[in-house]
């Protein structure tokens, strides 16, 4: 709300949000099209996904542009006109469709490592979780909005405790699973390096 009276358009804060998560799913993307295609087809397939995301994310604009309503109205799950239910259903479309492709590759990547390095196979199947939870918030909350168009609405649950509780865990886990290689890992400043490269020159000398 504060954003969006700073601004000076209502829902601007939501868009942006959304317009975060569909470049977060990318960036998901492109690490697994990194690690699993043949060098010499790696830039097209990130060519390919960085288009269809665009593309998306033009829709989406475009879509807002047709809605006059605040940030807490258009990330709720009960939209009051087609316009907002558009943008609503474009949006978490899209991400149950990322959203699985992710937890079915990752979840694969995983399984292949596993037998050679179990921290990072550990890191990417909690990361597949954390999409499959992304999947469980954009499916309840598309099928809760369609329930509410269609004047059937489900309970006042789903969107109070459900739809913010997968939301909450799909940031949880994908935080803690990309997290999880770098555990044990030792990171070394160049004024460190700088600094034991003296000293080791010194013990030399002595």
């Amino acid at each position: 709300m504060t954003v969006d009276e700073f601004v000076g358009r209502n829902g601007i804060s939501t868009l942006g949000g959304n317009l975060a998560a569909i470049l977060a799913t990318l960036s998901l993307e492109i690490v697994s099209v990194n690690w699993t295609h043949p060098t010499v087809g790696i830039r097209r397939a990130v060519a390919g996904r960085i288009i269809v995301v665009g593309c998306v994310m033009a829709a989406l604009i475009w879509e807002f542009q047709l809605t006059n309503v605040t940030s807490f109205e258009l990330a709720s799950a009960s939209p009051d006109s087609a316009e907002v239910a558009g943008y609503m259903l474009t949006h978490l479309c899209y991400l149950t469709v990322a959203a699985t492709v992710i937890t079915l590759r990752y979840a694969a990547l995983a399984r292949a490592a596993w037998p050679r390095r179990r921290v990072a196979a550990a890191g990417l199947a909690v990361t597949a979780v954390g999409t499959l939870s992304g999947v469980g918030y954009a499916v309840t909350r598309a099928g809760t909005a369609i329930a509410h168009l269609a004047e059937n609405d489900w309970p006042s649950m789903m969107d109070t405790h459900i739809v913010p509780t997968a939301g909450a865990l799909a940031t949880l886990f994908i935080t803690v699973g990309l997290s999880l290689p770098m555990i044990g890992q030792r990171v070394v400043l160049p004024l460190r390096r700088w600094v034991a490269a003296g000293k080791s020159k010194q013990t030399a000398r002595s």
